[in-house]
């Protein structure tokens, strides 16, 4: 982010050099962290999408088990 595009404009508030440079290393970690925490997001869509799938065959495998214990009840 360039000090054009800055909304704060340092140097209207009166600060010094120090100032503007950790505002700046501030900013910019702020930056790298929207975008760790937008990877994260993308990986736990992944992962929601891993168990979901795997509730269904686990849901799909019991109701088998189950209809067939049932069907065998049913003929001895």
């Amino acid at each position: 982010m360039n000090e054009a595009d800055n909304p704060y404009k340092p140097r209207a508030l009166g600060l010094d050099s120090s100032q503007e440079t950790r505002i700046t290393v501030m900013q910019l970690k702020i930056e790298r962290l929207e975008e760790k925490q937008e990877d994260l997001r993308e990986r736990l869509k992944v992962v929601e999408k891993w168990v979901i799938g795997a509730a269904a065959v686990i849901a799909a495998g019991v109701t088998v088990i189950g209809f067939a214990t049932n069907i065998s009840k049913a003929y001895l």
